[in-house]
């Protein structure tokens, strides 16, 4: 599929990371979770991705949902620096854009407000965020971040990198 739309110019994404098969509940109206451990995720929903560099994917998009099994916590994978750089980009070894799912969906929005679920996306390795509820405050809180000192500019040339890469076709 993806080398389909490569021949027609169309960039690919691999969604949603790190699968939606035994999912409880909707993330687009709030907390969703699945029981799984990482042994039983390797197993199933984390073979997509595992090929995904092999494959060509231009993008990976980041559930929402929350694996308490595997990262001992509710933190839903989009905003969480170990579902995306430790084992997306550790373990799989994924290398190129990692996308969020949309930030104004439930289990997002009922929970985070947009500044604090931009920031705790960009600190956990996403390179895009789509569909912030409020972009203002979203861009707002990264931007402190950065002056801060709280995220490194180094920490956005990484995805700003990415980012070129992918639209120059390297």
């Amino acid at each position: 599929y993806s080398d389909g739309l490569h021949a027609n110019d169309v960039l690919s994404c691999f969604k949603h990371f790190p699968g939606h098969g035994a999912t409880k509940d909707d993330t687009h109206k709030g907390y969703a979770y699945s029981d799984k451990t990482y042994e039983e995720l390797a197993k199933a929903e984390l073979v997509p991705f595992v090929a995904a560099e092999e494959a060509g994917a231009d993008m990976v998009m980041v559930a929402h949902i929350a694996l308490p099994n595997v990262t001992g916590e509710d933190t839903p994978c989009s905003l969480s620096y170990q579902m995306i750089t430790e084992i997306l980009r550790g373990d799989l070894e994924y290398e190129g854009l990692v996308i969020t799912d949309a930030l104004n969906m439930g289990a997002i929005a009922e929970t985070y407000d947009s500044g604090e679920a931009a920031l705790m996306a960009v600190e956990a390795g996403v390179d895009l965020l789509l569909m912030p509820e409020d972009v203002e405050e979203a861009y707002a809180a990264i931007y402190a971040a950065v002056q801060g000192g709280e995220v490194t500019e180094e920490r956005i040339d990484e995805s700003v990198r990415r980012i070129l890469e992918v639209k120059l076709g390297e």
